[in-house]
């Protein structure tokens, strides 16, 4: 009986055992459980979170609107990149016009010309300001109303050295020209296509007596900026990159290569009709250009917004300028053919009402029969004649020549100029 009993003792002890053994087991696995739980749906959270972020940032990548300032010489160049819309624009500043001077800016230029004033020329505001790009870079912001993320100064050496290694540039000139080069070298350049080196590029940029004409020199500036561009993207991504990272080490820059190489693959990307250029509108006095505030407002705000309309910015042009285009070179009196050289149905007669409608006097429409053209052709009778049918155009090629029909212009559009 006592041995029984101790048994039963025994064995209730063992029950208790266990059952607090389970109770700890559960409540540890509890609490474990918990932390688990806890653990994991941080971790997710974590990782959610991180998605999230990447994605906010890679949809704000793809709206970024940048805006640099070039300036080598004389001469400066604001650069608009559109990451969205894959666009690249170019404003040369032309050496004549007057900039709107800071506080600091007037300081510059009292102490470095001599002169006490408010306002001063691009070409004396360079020399004022040396190489401080970063208090030229206010003076241009001032003046346009617009912010600049950074600037970039280039020596002539390292400038002509860069031109050289971006490739092919190839520009069209509507007639010969020479000139005196930044090395003392007489150049003469033909009519037609030329390719330029670095020297040729700096000193039609630049250099302030090869043009009395400043707003051609800013035309063939822009020019310039977009066969620049054009060479650069027909590098491989690993060239342009290469490319890149070198630009960045040549010039005095607040900006760096780090801040773009995250969209320099898509900066690669942008078709050639996507580069463009535009000169700003104003007028003339005493050798000076004043800038035309309201209109340069206009085309800012649509070339910066991203939903902006980029057409209408680079084409636009004030009153003003288009009554001195049509009295001195008109064509709106002059028999124009249009051919149609694309498979678009309906393309040269589309064009024909839009000139139409403009004044343009349009006779005849045809098909073109040579091969489709990417860029459209402007063939003229006198190279005096289509200077204002280029505007409507991206990317036009001008030639003189003869037309069969008997049509003093012909244009023959090419797939990029669809409407």
């Amino acid at each position: 009986m006592a041995k029984k009993k101790k048994k039963n003792k025994l064995g209730a002890k063992a029950i208790f055992a266990r059952i607090l053994v389970v109770i700890l087991v559960t409540a540890i696995g509890g609490v474990a459980s918990f932390f688990g739980f806890k653990t994991y749906f941080a971790s997710k959270f974590k990782k959610d979170k991180k998605a999230e972020i990447a994605k906010q940032l890679k949809e704000e990548s793809k709206e970024k609107v940048d805006v640099g300032m070039i300036q080598t010489g004389n001469s400066i160049v604001i650069r608009i990149y559109h990451n969205r819309n894959q666009e690249m624009i170019f404003v040369p500043l032309r050496q004549d016009m007057t900039l709107k001077l800071t506080k600091s800016g007037k300081k510059a230029v009292k102490e470095t010309l001599g002169i006490n004033v408010s306002k001063a020329t691009v070409a004396d505001v360079i020399k004022a300001t040396k190489e401080d790009g970063a208090l030229m870079k206010k003076q241009v912001e001032n003046t346009l109303g617009i912010t600049i993320n950074s600037y970039e100064l280039l020596s002539r050496k390292k400038f002509v050295t860069l031109i050289n290694k971006a490739g092919d540039i190839k520009v069209e000139f509507d007639q010969a020209m020479s000139y005196t080069d930044s090395t003392d070298k007489y150049v003469t350049l033909n009519e037609g296509e030329n390719s330029l080196n670095g020297t040729a590029v700096y000193s039609l940029m630049s250099e302030t007596d090869i043009f009395e004409d400043k707003n051609q020199q800013a035309e063939l500036t822009g020019e310039i900026c977009v066969a620049v561009a054009a060479a650069l993207n027909d590098k491989s991504l690993s060239e342009y990159k290469e490319y890149a990272q070198e630009y960045f080490d040549a010039v005095d820059s607040d900006g760096s290569y780090e801040n773009v190489e995250s969209y320099l693959k898509r900066i690669r990307q942008i078709k050639d009709k996507n580069l463009n250029f535009k000169v700003l509108d104003g007028t003339e006095s005493n050798g000076k250009f004043k800038l035309d505030t309201d209109e340069a407002k206009r085309v800012f705000d649509e070339m910066l917004s991203e939903d902006g309309d980029l057409s209408s910015a680079l084409s636009s042009s004030t009153t003003e300028a288009k009554k001195t285009t049509e009295s001195s070179s008109s064509s709106k009196n002059i028999s124009i053919e249009i051919q149609n050289s694309t498979s678009i149905s309906g393309l040269a007669g589309r064009w024909k009402d839009k000139l139409s409608s403009d004044g343009y006097t349009v006779g005849s429409v045809k098909t073109y029969r040579e091969g489709s053209l990417t860029h459209t052709k402007i063939i003229v009778e006198d190279k005096s004649l289509g200077q204002d049918l280029k505007s409507y155009f991206k990317n036009p090629e001008y030639t003189v020549g003869t037309v069969s029909s008997g049509a003093r212009i012909c244009i023959i559009v090419g797939t990029e100029d669809e409407i």
